[in-house]
């Protein structure tokens, strides 16, 4: 097959049918959309597996009955394309690499530096929508948008977020949040080249005095304040004497510039060495004891304060940089003997004893501070343990005896009260903006937030979530454990692309902030493009009557000059489209997009219009490697496609894995996939000479063994497990077709009715994940109409025939126990095969068993030898199905073992080349027949 040749035939007939456009009718419905892609690039093989999951979902559905709407939007709000067209201009190597590898030429490239970010965002759009055809997506195009870009979008958000504002939802305020320097403006998750997911964290400044000035050493641990036996500093690094809200603080510059953003009068008085720190002391903030500042290179000056208290006992970093001192000597150099620092334990916690940190080092088998990542699994261990279970030990004064999960708070406080703390805001982990520029924690004042933090809010969540179908179900805790979390939320910013908000213009509302219910306006975005309504008409009164319902629509109509029906249509939309019947993305979208698509839905709409599902899936690597550019594996979905056809890898990364868990694109899946698809269109072109009429045996089984296949598909398509549905649909029913073929001896001696019909419900079942080749099929096969909107093969209970299917595993079994005795006795050929049907009295026996299991084996004994005759072969036999009783399962009769086996016969000696007879154990003394069960046959060979 010439797959691009039949992908572009049918995408072709596809746009010119329509038939993937959807509009209000009487069928029932199904909504559910593509993620919005940022248009800053184009789409790589990440994108696809989404993407694709999505598509063959929705082609399911369509096959199921339902009128399926399909959208499909685009991204451009924020920093992602403002960064990209600020480092092409900047003649950043790794951006412009980038471009090239998605296959902008230098003309492209010299039109981003000088037509700027409009012309970007909308040269990506229409290189998106080229890929998403060319793999064939089945997209209603008429509803597309671009945010940021299209005004009658941005004045859906506004009306958004004025909604939300009057129903409490939104509120200024005071708050940390984690800033770039360079565009003045909060960054959200994804105005991030790195860092998404990570938040402000408040690090406790324990003050520590030194003279006149002091040394806030920043920890997250402040009750770990008894256990200090010194204080760190990075010796090379360089530090700052600054006048911190009229106290002498030494502290790192970065630390100065962080405070100073953080309502903090800061101004630096003079500048020294780390090493200069060396060996002088410093008194604790609790108990006046002199401790002495010490080395360490693990001190990261660019991280709080660049100042760190040493505790051993608890702190495996502290512990090891100690223990690399105290065996270099060099602690002597200080006029320090190890007693001088010997570790002070202040939590205690079951499973450890008097020094965890030693411990888990030892353990872990720890030997230099260089290894950074046992030692950071080392710091998690003991943090977890003695946060969730540990208690202050009697020399933490007041606090001896606290739970350490419950303490924190109030020691924190109480230390604030005392003037011996302060609090400094840091971000979890590194954050780098689009712009190139790192990122750090900032309390803003007069910024807008979503009230996230609202426990009213979270309960509507919660109950949102609990009538949602989850694909998968392990998901739900990902979203739980986030609507926990989850705190106010700046919603805007000062820069990037985006819609102002309507009440306070200076601010933008930010990327994750007008992409929560987007999927509204694709319900009348059809309209909005068709009739080229402009934005002043869509007024927050317009808005009010689509979604809510809201006033009288003559009245709406009249007060914006909009034709009255054109209102109603509009209405008419988004009632039959809404809500959301399915939600795909992936799992890292869990923790903020997908999380925040939910809050957004109860604040403004009714329980009615909220979402009923959401699917999430994992993240893709390359032949068992993370993507990424410096690995030189970015797989551009348009050139995999140009390499191998889109069917191909449609299904080759959809069924690569399911769940959660990552997908794995391999070149070598492909082969597999496609040596099964040729195989199913040779024996579609082949099928008109299948010549016979009478249902066989064979045949029967052919249509019930389909059923289990018809069954467990539809159950996995149903639950978005693509990769256990490709098991079924296409591995067990290509592998259930060649046993038939094998059986029967070629098409031309297989019943042509069980032929199509099998090979009809197998095209069906694969044409989400495969719809060009399964469209040609369709054809090839005499099929009418288009496949994609043909009906979803049924399971049907009337074709199960359970002996037919015991009649083929007894044979198969056979089949094998003969292969297994040749290899045993190392026959070369095989002359003769003689089968043994097992003696009448076993079938009796049998059945007796397997119809009274709950029985007692001597009670069953009893009860069957009473209309036995065979003595002691009676009783081994029932014994012998007692010991394997688990295993019984249903048999065929006896004659019809005979009939079957007869049937088989020549199957039997063509595929072993020998004569083959078939023997009645109860005609014959042989000792192979007295070996023959109901389940196995007696096997002779000669």
């Amino acid at each position: 097959m010439d797959f691009k040749k039949v992908e572009k035939k049918w995408q072709k007939r596809w746009e010119r049918s329509k038939i993937f456009e959807a509009d209000v009718e009487k069928r029932k419905k199904f909504f559910t959309s593509l993620i919005i892609p940022y248009v800053n690039g184009g789409l790589h093989i990440g994108h696809t597996f989404t993407f694709t999951r999505t598509d063959a979902y929705a082609r399911y559905k369509r096959m199921c009955g339902f009128n399926v709407l399909l959208a499909q939007g685009f991204h451009a709000t924020g920093e992602p394309i403002l960064g990209t067209v600020e480092r092409i201009r900047n003649n950043d190597k790794s951006q412009l690499e980038t471009f090239r590898i998605y296959g902008a030429t230098k003309t492209d490239i010299k039109n981003f530096k000088g037509k700027g970010v409009e012309y970007v965002a909308r040269f990506w759009t229409k290189k998106i929508i080229e890929d998403m055809k060319s793999v064939g997506f089945s997209i209603d195009w008429r509803r597309v948008f671009i945010t940021a870009i299209y005004p009658t979008f941005s004045r859906f958000i506004e009306w958004q977020y004025n909604t939300l504002r009057k129903r409490g939802f939104v509120t200024q305020g005071t708050h940390p949040v984690i800033w770039c320097p360079h565009c003045k403006s909060p960054t959200g998750d994804h105005d991030r080249l790195e860092g998404e997911g990570e938040s402000p964290v408040g690090y406790t400044l324990l003050k520590f005095s030194m003279g006149d000035k002091i040394l806030p050493a920043a920890t997250l641990r402040p009750e770990t304040i008894y256990g200090v036996t010194n204080i760190w500093v990075n010796p090379e690094s360089e530090y700052v004497v600054a006048k911190v809200d009229g106290e002498k603080w030494v502290i790192s510059e970065s630390a100065a510039q962080k405070l100073g953003d953080q309502l903090k009068k800061v101004e630096i008085i003079e500048r020294i060495k780390g090493d200069e720190l060396l060996g002088k002391k410093a008194k604790d903030p609790c108990g006046n004891k002199d401790i002495s500042i010490l080395p360490a290179s693990f001190v990261d000056t660019g991280n709080t304060t660049g100042i760190v208290m040493s505790v051993p006992s608890h702190a495996p970093y502290d512990w090891v940089a100690l223990k690399e001192l105290i065996e270099s000597g060099e602690l002597e150099f200080y006029g320090l003997t190890k007693n001088d620092v010997e570790p002070v334990s202040v939590v205690k916690v079951e499973g450890f004893g008097e020094h965890p940190a030693m411990e888990v080092v030892k353990r872990l088998g720890i030997m230099s501070s260089k290894e950074i990542d046992k030692l950071d699994e080392a710091t998690s261990i003991v943090y977890k343990k003695e946060f969730h279970f540990g208690v202050l030990r009697e020399n933490c004064g007041e606090y001896a005896g606290s739970k350490v999960s419950e303490v924190k708070e109030k020691l924190f406080l109480d230390f604030i009260e005392a003037g011996a703390a302060d609090i400094m805001w840091e971000t979890t982990g590194k954050v780098v903006c689009r712009c190139t520029t790192k990122n750090y924690v900032k309390i803003l004042e007069n910024q807008w937030f979503l009230k996230f933090s609202d426990e009213n809010w979270k309960k509507l969540v919660r109950k949102c979530l609990e009538r949602m179908r989850l694909c998968p179900e392990e998901a739900r805790t990902n979203f739980l454990n986030t609507i926990d979390w989850l705190k106010d939320k700046a919603c805007a910013r000062k820069t990037g692309l985006g819609t102002p908000l309507p009440w306070d213009k200076e601010w933008i509302v930010e990327t994750l902030s007008d992409s929560t219910i987007y999927m509204a306006y694709y319900t009348i975005a059809r309209l909005i493009n068709e009739k080229k309504i402009p934005a002043k008409k869509l007024t927050d009164g317009v808005f009010d009557y689509i979604f809510f319902g809201k006033d009288d629509v003559k009245k709406v109509s009249k007060s914006v000059k909009l034709n009255l029906k054109l209102l109603q249509q509009m209405r008419d939309e988004f009632v039959y489209f809404y809500p959301m019947d399915m939600r795909n993305s992936g799992k890292d979208l869990i923790q903020n997009h997908l999380t925040f698509y939910l809050f957004h839905h109860v604040a403004v709409w009714p329980e009615n219009m909220w979402p009923k599902a959401i699917g999430a899936n994992g993240y893709v690597n390359v032949e068992g490697e993370k993507m990424s550019k410096s690995k030189g594996n970015i797989q551009p979905l348009r050139d995999i496609i140009k390499q191998f056809g889109a069917d191909l890898v449609r299904i080759n990364i959809a069924a690569s894995n399911e769940n959660m868990d990552d997908a794995d694109w391999r070149v070598e899946g492909i082969k597999s996939f496609r040596s099964r698809y040729e195989f199913l269109e040779d024996l579609i072109k082949n099928t008109k000479k299948a010549r016979v009429k009478e249902m066989r045996n064979i045949d029967v089984w052919l249509l019930s063994k389909l059923q289990k296949i018809i069954q467990e598909s539809t159950k996995n398509y149903e639950m978005m497990k693509f990769r256990t549905a490709v098991s079924f649909a296409l591995f067990d029913s290509t592998n259930l077709l060649k046993w038939y073929l094998k059986r029967t001896g070629n098409v031309r001696d297989s019943n042509r009715r069980a032929l199509q019909t099998t090979l009809n419900a197998i095209v069906k079942m694969l044409t989400p994940l495969t719809p060009h080749m399964c469209e040609e099929f369709w054809q090839m096969s005499g099929g009418k109409g288009f496949i994609s909107v043909a009906e979803w093969p049924r399971y049907n209970q009337n074709l199960v025939n359970i002996e037919s299917e015991i009649a083929e595993t007894l044979l198969e079994n056979t089949m094998k126990g003969v292969e297994d005795i040749k290899k045993i006795a190392k026959m070369e050929r095989i002359n003769k095969i003689t089968l043994f049907v097992a003696e009448g009295w076993k079938f009796r026996v049998y059945n007796k068993v397997l119809r009274n299991k709950d029985k007692g084996m001597n009670e069953i004994t009893k009860e069957i030898m009473q209309g036995e005759a065979y003595g002691q072969a009676t009783v081994n036999f029932i014994q012998n199905l007692y010991q394997r009783l688990n295993e019984l399962k249903p048999i065929l009769p006896r004659n019809w073992q005979m009939q079957i086996l007869k049937e088989a016969k020549k199957f039997l000696e063509a595929e072993f080349n020998c004569h083959v007879e078939i023997v009645d154990s109860n005609k014959t003394e042989n000792k192979k027949a007295k070996q023959a069960a109901p389940q196995k046959l007696g096997i002779l060979l000669e």
